[in-house]
């Protein structure tokens, strides 16, 4: 089966503490361009609406590597941090914090959709 890449992921610019809508997709990459040298954290919250409560994710198995902490960066470095989105809600919201987060640019990857083109 020959799986097409584009048809399986979202693409979107994101900033800290938009509300996204990740219905139908099971993991996500969160890439941060550090604006300054220094640490960034993320945090990530969910809800099942996007008006609604967001309350922090309490899976430990969040972060597919780490703990959604990156310290050492320099100006202009990318940090991705890979999210498995499997046990959130319907939306999520992601936060950034830390002395390089300040500013930063940052885009979010959906991928794993559940429903895969034939």
């Amino acid at each position: 089966m020959k799986r097409e890449l584009l048809q399986n992921v979202k693409t979107i610019p994101y900033t800290s503490g938009d509300v996204i809508d990740r219905t139908g997709f099971l993991s996500a990459i969160a890439a941060v361009c550090a604006k300054t040298a220094g640490s960034i954290k993320l945090e990530v919250t969910h809800a099942d609406a996007a008006d609604g409560t967001f309350e922090t994710v309490s899976d430990t198995r969040l972060f597919v590597s780490g703990n959604g902490e990156t310290d050492g960066l320099k100006a202009g470095e990318t940090a991705n941090f890979d999210l498995d989105l499997i046990g959130c809600k319907p939306f999520i919201k992601i936060t950034l914090s830390g002395t390089a987060a300040e500013g930063s640019a940052a885009a979010v990857v959906l991928g794993d959709h559940c429903v895969q083109p034939v």
